[in-house]
């Protein structure tokens, strides 16, 4: 019971702010006193029903006789984790995901609204072959983003730019459950003695193409290292674009939208903990966070400031600077689930606008012969390469360097014919995201 009341509280918590569905859940996970089990429970149902909610809610409205939509939230929360059980949790008895459904909503609502979620969840349980999942007098779109649990408008944009075959690709990429990556901490072990160690610990894990960095089997086994600094949580193509800005001991660094850390403290890794990383962000906590992993993992290099990267000007320009802007987000909806709800193709032209506000305030950061490296984990061409070549249509004399320059060969699979890396979650198994690398005259 404890596990699907702190999911159906989750569920409700994301859908009425604007926090991330992790956010959320690791808040959660830090109050309430569950086991390793009950977590890993609790995040399969969260991700799980963001990431199906569409074909949910579709499910729901044929077996319940109102409106939908004017539910009591909880209540509906509490329907949706219990079609989830039912559909894809196979190793979860039905009468299980029935009856524990059934006696959350009697304990968070009452036994009315609990005879109500026995009613629709048992005919659903007993009635599989009389689902229909078509959208009555929908148009071929509107069906396949049923299928795939997608808003229409988006899966419209990806036809356009991959054409029909990827795109249900990039879909179906979007639905499997995301891996979740670590870095190895080089400032207090090299990758080969640590891999050594999870050897003989039988932890089994599975090594990236990018060198330090690997995804585990299950991710609570990592916990200890975790604990101790030897390993951070951060993704693959994140830690491209680092490697992409390829900082060295000594250099003075830049981090323009820092928080929680990963990046800032990936750079001081790569610098070997010498030199000079400032760290900004606009709110407290968050740099609050930047400090607390720096600690954790025995940085001493960065220093944060509540600064505007819009507005932010140094006393002195940087060696690099890195500019991880804000952004839509569709390259990690396969993680964040409930990016797909909360965006609108409004959402395009407004994270553009803040881009090219951060992509030139950054320019002015970069000292003669530096280099800036432009970043963001979106799949739109309006915020990548449209995006950098408006930047370099105003600014002359800055120019793209290639990413086969700079990053190892073994990486080259994953640079574009402009020479900017452009990782692709159905073509690359990671978070999609895009990263290039601007050199300073």
């Amino acid at each position: 019971m404890k596990a699907r009341e702190v999911a159906v509280k989750a569920l409700r918590d994301i859908e009425q702010g604007s926090a991330k569905s992790d956010t959320v859940l690791n808040r959660y996970f830090l109050t309430e006193s569950l086991e390793n089990i009950d977590k890993a429970f609790i995040m399969q149902v969260v991700y799980g029903t963001l990431r199906e909610k569409m074909k949910i809610d579709h499910v729901i409205s044929q077996f319940y006789k109102h409106d939908f939509r004017k539910m009591d939230e909880d209540v509906k929360n509490i329907l949706r984790i219990g079609v989830y059980q039912l559909l894809y949790l196979t190793r979860v008895p039905k009468w299980a995901a029935v009856n524990e459904s059934v006696e959350l909503a009697k304990l968070i609502k009452s036994q009315f609204l609990g005879n109500l979620v026995n009613g629709v969840l048992r005919n659903i349980a007993n009635s599989p072959d009389e689902i229909d999942y078509r959208v009555k007098g929908g148009t071929f779109a509107d069906q396949l983003a049923l299928k795939h649990s997608h808003p229409r408008w988006l899966l419209e944009r990806w036809f356009k730019v991959l054409g029909f075959a990827e795109a249900e690709q990039l879909m179906e990429a979007n639905n499997r459950t995301p891996k979740i990556s670590f870095r190895i901490n080089r400032l207090k072990s090299e990758p080969e003695p640590f891999f050594e160690t999870l050897l003989a610990k039988k932890v089994l894990v599975e090594r990236s193409v990018l060198e330090g960095f690997f995804t585990p089997e299950r991710f609570f086994d990592i916990k200890p290292w975790l604990d101790q600094g030897s390993v951070s949580v951060q993704s693959e193509s994140q830690g491209m674009a680092c490697r992409l800005l390829a900082p060295k001991p000594g250099n003075r660094v830049l981090d323009m939208c820092a928080a929680p850390g990963g990046k800032a403290t990936h750079l001081a890794e790569l610098m070997q903990n010498t030199g000079k990383i400032t760290a900004i962000d606009l709110y407290d906590n968050k740099l609050a966070d930047i400090t607390a992993l720096s600690t954790a993992l025995g940085v001493s290099v960065i220093e944060t400031a509540k600064r505007d990267a819009r507005t932010f000007q140094p006393e002195e320009k940087y060696d690099l600077v890195l500019l991880d802007a804000p952004c839509t987000g569709t390259g990690v909806i396969g993680r964040r689930a409930e990016l797909r709800w909360r965006l609108t193709p409004k959402s395009i032209p407004e994270m553009c606008n803040l881009q090219s506000e951060l992509l030139t305030n950054a320019a002015t950061c970069v000292k003669d012969g530096g280099a800036m490296v432009y970043s963001t984990c979106s799949l739109e061409p309006e915020e990548n390469d449209e995006q950098v070549d408006a930047f370099l249509k105003s600014h002359d004399g800055w120019t793209v360097q290639n990413a086969k320059e700079v990053l190892p060969e073994v990486l080259h699979t994953f640079v574009n014919e402009r020479g900017a890396v452009q990782v692709w979650p159905h073509r690359h198994n990671m978070d999609g995201a895009y990263s290039v690398r601007l050199t300073k005259p």
